[in-house]
């Protein structure tokens, strides 16, 4: 892997694989729904739309079709910290992809007619986003645990901000966030260093000659306590109780991983042994942590009938606390270290896994990704240190979130029974 930093901040990463004829390449700017207001709550998500509808030179349709010429798969997502534009095409189309990749992310035009009907195609996308027990459940969750900060606010945004949202807004908040210092360029696959930077210095030339500003700072927000409910006639309900941990780049971070593998994470942890297999409550159950580039939170998720919903959170609550009691086994660690191994290395012959990994972590923490260096951490891993961060972690106040129908009860006050 080679690193190219231009005295802009602009970086390109490079992982060469010869043995591979495809490439898979993409472009990753820190702006994300963490960094927007109140008032302008889904605008990142926005421009990820529309920067695929037309430049100075091609139309919407004339850039998928391009794409699809070329035999390309091609998308973009918008996260909380960052959004990411990427194709993988084989090798003998990458120039012809990365030009069409670098034409939309720098030459948009925003047109006003496009504006308009895009607008509508992302408020139906938020209408079905109420359709998902899950999905509602994980934004109640964030809103009522970081209420306040903009880490509690939905990537989607609401209708009435997407309703609203012209081009002046759109080129003021790139102004701020779309920066050569908070962009990271990544390529994976059968292309030399020398072709992959001729690239980005032919078709990025404007961020490649952009002068330097330093990216936002973000702050770390206060992790609150506390109940959210959104009640409909969903078939099925979705509980979270959520706890706060820390920052991505946190040392405890590989533990934090571990933990999750022997609580929540496969057919084999705890929560599913207990609450699927056992006692038949769930049909899913499982840990979710997530870890950001000021906060992070550890996440126990199930997916219940509301009839279940009371023993569901009391057979939750049972497992935490003889986790924290007894502690982990030598055996539960020495199989969470090894399914945390596998998933790394896997991850590293799955081009657009590790493209992604290559360019969240130089995007959040403005460090490489190193795989060998995430072994060594991983091995390690001692019973002893994912006891101490479970205790850690469960002693804390939670937040907890319920989407569904109407409960029986609250589930933070099962819970805390």
């Amino acid at each position: 892997m080679t690193v190219k930093i231009y005295p802009n901040g602009l970086t390109v990463v490079v992982e060469r694989n010869n043995a591979l004829r495809s490439v898979t390449a993409g472009i990753m700017v820190g702006a994300g729904s963490v960094y927007e207001t109140p008032e302008n709550n889904g605008i990142s998500h926005f421009i990820e739309h529309m920067q695929f509808k037309g430049t100075s030179t091609r139309s919407a349709a004339d850039i998928v079709g391009a794409f699809d010429r070329a035999g390309a798969a091609y998308n973009a997502f918008t996260g909380k910290e960052y959004t990411c534009f990427y194709f993988k095409s084989i090798d003998e189309q990458v120039e012809n992809c990365f030009e069409l990749l670098g034409d939309l992310f720098c030459n948009s035009t925003f047109n006003a007619e496009e504006l308009d009907r895009e607008r509508k195609v992302i408020i139906e996308e938020i209408n079905m986003s109420y359709d998902e027990p899950d999905g509602v459940c994980y934004d109640t969750l964030y809103r009522t645990a970081f209420r306040g900060g903009s880490l509690g606010m939905e990537i989607l945004g609401s209708r009435e901000n997407v309703s609203r949202f012209g081009k002046a807004d759109i080129l003021e908040y790139k102004k701020h966030n779309y920066l050569p210092s908070n962009t990271v360029v990544a390529f994976v696959g059968n292309i030399t260093e020398d072709a992959a930077h001729a690239l980005v210095e032919k078709h990025l030339k404007n961020l490649v000659s952009a002068p330097m500003t330093a990216p936002r700072v973000l702050q770390s927000q206060n992790f609150n306590g506390g109940y959210g409910e959104f009640v409909r006639d969903y078939e099925q309900s979705e509980i979270s109780v959520a706890f706060p941990t820390f920052s991505i780049g946190d040392e405890r971070a590989p533990i934090m991983s571990a933990l999750d593998c022997i609580l929540g994470n496969g057919m084999s942890s705890r929560l599913f042994q207990r609450l699927r297999e056992k006692m038949g409550l769930v049909y899913s159950v499982y840990t979710s942590p997530w870890l950001g580039k000021t906060n992070g939170v550890f996440t126990v998720c199930a997916n219940v009938n509301v009839s279940n919903t009371v023993p569901a959170v009391q057979a939750i609550r049972n497992e935490i606390d003889e986790l924290v009691a007894r502690g982990v086994t030598e055996e539960e660690t020495e199989k969470a270290k090894m399914q945390l191994k596998v998933t790394a290395l896997f991850g590293k012959e799955n081009p657009m896994n590790y493209m992604l990994a290559l360019m969240r972590r130089r995007v959040i923490l403005g460090i490489d990704y190193d795989i060998d260096e995430l072994i060594s951490r991983i091995n390690a891993i001692t019973p002893e240190k994912i006891n101490e961060l479970a205790r850690a972690i469960f002693k804390q106040d939670a937040c907890f979130a319920y989407a569904g129908k109407k409960p029986p009860a609250r589930i933070d006050e099962v819970y805390n029974g």
